[in-house]
């Protein structure tokens, strides 16, 4: 089994993502769907800080994030496999307009048959076109989402906040 940690939109809230980290020591990777307003490096230090062992990172910058020097080098969207049999294209959303439509069709381009994204401050989980669809919802609300899958391909998810 795999564990991830999904966040999006922290827009600073520092407190807010350690708080939640803190509850979750058992997780193999953390995503983080942009709008972190904060530097990558100040990012990368809270959760090394409050997770129990060396953990994968994946990140992807948001609309709020071009103000911040060390956001130039991460990328707007990503690809992460979750399973031998899913893969998730991971963007902030805004370039899509967060357009589930929009995001289908970057998915498909990109072999994926999920799409975790932020931006809307919404949770959700659904499956349309095909594709799953995953928004942990905004952290600086308290909102995140965990993710657990298992060998067999299943994806289980849990909405916080």
């Amino acid at each position: 089994m795999t564990k991830f940690f999904v966040c999006s939109d922290i827009h600073g809230s520092e407190s807010r993502l350690e708080s939640a980290l803190s509850r979750h020591k058992d997780i193999d990777t953390v995503i983080v769907c942009g709008d972190l307003e904060m530097e990558f490096y100040d990012l990368e230090e809270i959760i090394r800080r409050n997770t129990s062992r060396s953990i994968d990172m994946r990140m992807v910058r948001g609309n709020c994030d071009s103000y911040f020097s060390s956001s130039s080098g991460v990328p707007d969207r990503i690809t992460v496999p979750l399973t031998k049999t899913q893969k998730a294209l991971v963007t902030h959303s805004h370039l899509y307009h967060a357009s589930i439509e929009l995001m289908a069709y970057a998915a498909q381009e990109s072999c994926c048959n999920v799409v975790i994204y932020g931006h809307t401050h919404r949770q959700q989980d659904k499956e349309t076109y095909g594709i799953r669809f995953l928004n942990p919802g905004a952290m600086r609300n308290g909102n995140y989402m965990i993710i657990e899958t298992e060998e067999n391909g299943s994806i289980r998810t849990e909405l916080f906040g």
